[in-house]
């Protein structure tokens, strides 16, 4: 299995119908990506867009957004899918790979990730990450401004 990991350019509008597919599998309750959302996400300089490649088909992806604080450079993994049909292969491991290493590139302090999924869990622990209450209590909160 030949799979190639590739952040994705806005010239790539192809990957388009195939990543949208792929984030209403990880949020079924969410609107549909729009294209607009797609494009502007692509020409933006905040967030990298990764794509896994099987036969020329995307099987999984994965953004990570950066941003600088004061503390240091953060980089934040979101939106990791990998198809149903691929999962336990590898795919996403060299995913996360492909993140962290960009993030080492763009001299990144942090990268963060957060899951609702305890797989998901296991999977980033054996990729390295630990929790961050390891060292200090840690409390994730949201405030949702947009109902979906």
């Amino acid at each position: 299995m030949d799979v190639v990991i590739r952040k994705i350019e806005p010239t790539d509008q192809s990957f388009f119908e195939d990543i949208r597919d792929l984030l209403a599998q990880l949020y079924p309750q969410n609107q549909k990506l729009s294209k607009e959302v797609f494009d502007t996400v692509l020409s933006g300089n905040a967030v990298d867009v990764f794509v896994a490649l099987l036969d020329g088909k995307v099987v999984a992806t994965a953004s990570m957004a950066r941003y600088q604080k004061l503390g240091g450079k953060v980089h934040v993994i979101e939106d990791v899918i990998v198809s149903e049909a691929c999962r336990g292969k590898g795919i996403g491991r060299k995913l996360t790979d492909a993140l962290l290493k960009r993030a080492e590139e763009l001299g990144g302090d942090f990268v963060d990730v957060s899951t609702r999924r305890p797989g998901a869990l296991d999977f980033y622990l054996k990729c390295g990450f630990h929790t961050k209450d390891e060292s200090r209590p840690f409390y994730t909160l949201r405030y949702v401004l947009k109902k979906v």
